[in-house]
């Protein structure tokens, strides 16, 4: 083969020996040949199109001796492959497609269709990889996902239009078609023919790409017929990134002085805000300008997404993705994630809603940023967030605040952030509101009446045990113990006490039994969500009757020798199980006693205060009591209507000898007692005066070794032998209040003995009045032991012993009896 420098001189010396000194000729028809060539480039070069560097374009009807026999029509130089691409025809002959002699797509083959026709092909093998119809008439979902997420930069596409590609094209579709190197596809309109050999990364500019307009009162854009060759690569293929970057314009907002700082950010200094509900825009605010916000760089519902440069912390891209609309999913948005660059800041903002079609992949693309929080998103949560590419373990930088139970708009987010030009992750996920109570919310979207537990600010609380501080104590019987809740009408209140009961340190909700009404299944249903126990009694009018049937199923239905029960409207203090545990040795030594009662009739704010003080009384205190089992089969379970057809804080009648311990400051409260009956002189002094109510946890009771009967005796009158007596000129001020009353001397005991000879007790109420003890007209005197009260009266106790005491002959001959 000869060589083509040999070839060359051979020629100079032809055109020499020709025509001798004829150069000038020679130039000027080399100039011809090239302007000619020039000018049929320009010729073939459509006017509605673009060509890339070394490809070569013809109208498929120009060249008819450009034909070499194979299917695409055209015979192209070494290294160029060739084509053949025909729109669609209006919306009867569908387009063609050949590429490298084959034809790939036609009506005859049957894999065409409406919207875009597309050819994939491999940028390093160059073979054919796919070939797809995307109905952009109709949605351009499917289209994004396969360009984002099926094909890799470097693939090349041949794409034609049949019938309709426009009507559901948005943004990032077309800027997805950019990315490919289009150009003119902006121009492009309802029902106008398309076509465009691009390639993934490709620089725009610089695809093979041609639109037809539609001409005055056509329904169609004439069909594109176009045959040639092009070189793989096409031109200039970039980084995916950066042509974004290029592609996405950020316009500069209003002034935001430090982003709303008050102080200076040794940093870069943000703002974000999610929007007022779906009346005002969100914002992004970065360095003291606004960035994204109302018209400006498309902030709305959604996402709402500025990423800034690692270093310079300027915005490099701005996107908003729409995971509200129903045509659309989170691909976009998943993809937008991935094709950052290590290191980008990505700070997020949610607006309205962006849950309905937010999927796994775009979850674990804001995970892998940093975020902790966003899988927890539902409808209408809103959301910020400050992540990185890169970022090891968790942002700091994250708040979610969630829409209410009824679909209700959420607290919106407005915050000024200084982002730390250290910027870094933490191992823990930081301690953010991401907990939804679904169950909760269910139940509060179900049923009425529940305002407080069904609290917005309170409905997604996890309603969570407390375990014992003292892990030797896990094993005392107290935790043990069967409780048994009988709810009264007033839904907010039984949701507290079931709360209050829950949160008991040690308490175990399998052994919380709540007694429901068969007309209230809402008490079983939140009975539930405590995890606790419930049955049915039916339908029972009286309370009593209710509180007298659950007691008998439940010692029936337990072996347990105690049996707590709690009625109705009350709240228990964190130490409600400690205290009864630490009475409970004295109970089982002690056969006198039939029970220990959290409540204290005269447990008043005046009256008692003296927290690790355990008293015996005659009474049956009842509210929130534990009662020997024993004490139930031998005197109650046989004869309720006769000892307990009351109220049980009004007098249950059990046998004497027999008495309750009850603490001086109670372990209970209960929410003042509304009634329509005649008694109500008799509730307000009981329940309407304000009461003392323990609220710290761990106290020790100092007598718990002296609550058996004989040392309580024995401690019982030597604490009034020791007594000071009390002045009857302080007792000559008695009136209404028993604030007006002065103690000698505070901090020791006092004694007043009087006479309690009549029948209406009249001297004792006196003094109960004067003091400001429980005393109401035609009512037994309550907290009574041998006829004496004990109680605690600023800071000092005091002794009240009757006549009818025994104590009361422990009177020294020279001290004057009251009357």
């Amino acid at each position: 083969m000869k060589s083509r420098s040999g070839m060359r001189r051979r020629g100079r010396r032809f055109v020499n020996r020709s025509c001798g000194g004829c150069k000038p000729l020679a130039i000027w028809i080399l100039i011809a040949i090239a302007v000619s060539l020039l000018l049929l480039h320009f010729h073939h070069k459509d006017r509605k199109g673009t060509l890339p560097v070394e490809s070569r374009v013809w109208d498929a009807n120009d060249v008819k001796d450009a034909q070499s026999g194979s299917a695409c029509g055209v015979s192209c130089p070494p290294g160029q492959k060739s084509f053949y691409v025909k729109t669609g025809t209006d919306k009867s002959v569908g387009p063609t497609i050949c590429y490298d002699g084959d034809i790939y797509m036609s009506d005859e083959k049957q894999n065409v269709g409406r919207g875009l026709n597309v050819l994939f092909i491999d940028g390093d093998s160059h073979k054919v990889i796919d070939q797809k119809t995307f109905d952009t008439y109709s949605e351009d979902q499917t289209f994004l996902q396969y360009v984002q997420l099926r094909i890799k930069d470097g693939t090349v596409v041949i794409m034609a239009s049949f019938d309709e590609i426009t009507n559901s094209m948005k943004d990032d579709a077309k800027k997805w078609l950019k990315l490919m190197g289009a150009s003119k596809v902006e121009k492009v309109k309802f029902r106008e023919s398309y076509l465009l050999i691009g390639q993934r990364g490709l620089k725009q500019g610089h695809a093979i790409e041609f639109y037809n307009p539609k001409i005055e009162n056509e329904q169609y854009g004439a069909a594109l017929e176009k045959k040639g060759c092009f070189r793989i690569p096409l031109g200039p293929v970039e980084d995916i990134t950066k042509l974004l970057a290029e592609l996405t314009l950020i316009k500069p907002g209003s002034d935001l002085e430090n982003c709303g700082l008050k102080s200076k950010c040794d940093g870069t200094p943000i703002q974000v805000y999610t929007g007022d509900m779906d009346a005002s825009m969100p914002h992004i605010c970065v360095a003291g300008k606004m960035i994204m916000e109302k018209d400006l760089n498309n902030a709305g519902r959604g996402f709402n997404i500025v990423v800034l440069h690692k270093d310079t912390r300027e915005p490099k891209l701005v996107a908003r993705f729409d995971t509200y609309e129903t045509s659309k999913d989170s691909t976009s948005l998943e993809t937008f994630l991935k094709q950052l660059n290590e290191g980008d800041i990505v700070i997020g903002v949610i607006s309205d809603d962006a849950a309905r079609k937010l999927e796994e992949g775009a979850i674990k693309e804001l995970n892998a940023l940093g975020s902790s929080a966003i899988q927890n998103l539902r409808f209408r949560d809103v959301w910020y967030f400050i992540g990185q590419k890169g970022i090891q373990g968790f942002t700091e930088l994250e708040e979610i605040s969630f829409a209410t139970y009824d679909g209700d708009w959420p607290t919106q987010i407005k915050k000024s952030i200084c982002l730390p030009r250290d910027f870094k992750g933490v191992k823990v996920a930081p301690i953010i509101s991401t907990n939804r109570n679904m169950e909760r919310r269910e139940f509060c979207k179900k049923y009425d009446g529940y305002s407080e537990f069904c609290d917005v600010q309170r409905v997604d609380e996890l309603l969570k045990t407390v375990p014992l501080q003292d892990k030797s104590k896990a094993k005392d019987v107290i935790y043990k113990t069967p409780i048994l809740i009988i709810p009264g009408l007033d839904h907010n209140a039984l949701a507290r006490l079931l709360e209050t009961t829950h949160s008991i340190p040690g308490v175990h909700p399998e052994l919380v039994t709540v007694v429901v009404d068969e007309q209230s299944p809402d008490h079983g249903e939140l009975a539930a969500l405590f995890k606790f126990q419930n049955f049915s009694l039916g339908t029972l009018p009286r309370y009593e009757d209710k509180m007298n049937s659950a007691l008998e199923k439940e010692i029936l239905q337990t072996e347990s020798k105690y049996v707590i029960v709690i009625e109705e409207e009350i709240v228990l203090t964190p130490d409600f199980l400690d205290f009864m545990s630490q009475c409970l040795p004295a109970l089982e030594a002690d056969e006198s006693l039939f029970g220990i009662s959290a409540f204290n009739y005269n447990g008043f704010e005046t009256t008692s205060g003296d927290h690790s003080r355990v008293n015996r009384v005659e009474d049956f205190p009842g509210l929130a009591f534990l009662l020997k089992r024993s004490v139930f089969e031998s005197q109650m379970k046989s004869a309720m209507e006769k000892c307990c057809n009351k109220r049980s804080w009004d007098s249950w009648t059990l046998k004497t000898p027999g008495e309750m311990l009850v603490p001086d400051v109670s372990r209970v409260f209960r929410l003042p007692y509304q009634s329509s009956n005649d008694a109500n002189n008799y509730l307000e002094n009981l329940f309407y005066k304000p009461r003392l109510t323990i609220t710290e946890e761990n106290v020790k009771l100092k007598n718990v070794d002296s609550l058996k009967s004989t040392e309580y005796e024995q401690e019982m009158k030597k604490e009034i032998k020791s007594s000071k007596h009390f002045p009857h000129e302080e007792l000559k001020k008695c009136g209404s209040k028993g604030d007006s009353l002065e103690v000698p001397s505070k901090g020791g005991s006092f004694v007043i003995y009087f006479a309690d000879k009549d029948s209406k007790r009249t001297v004792f109420h006196k003094l109960c009045k004067c003091f400001g003890l429980y005393s109401a007209p035609e009512k037994p005197l309550k907290g009574l032991h041998k006829e004496s009260i004990r109680f605690f009266f600023k800071e000092t106790t005091i002794f009240l012993v009757g006549s009818r005491s025994p104590y009361f002959e422990m009177k020294p001959d020279d001290v004057k009896v009251y009357e």
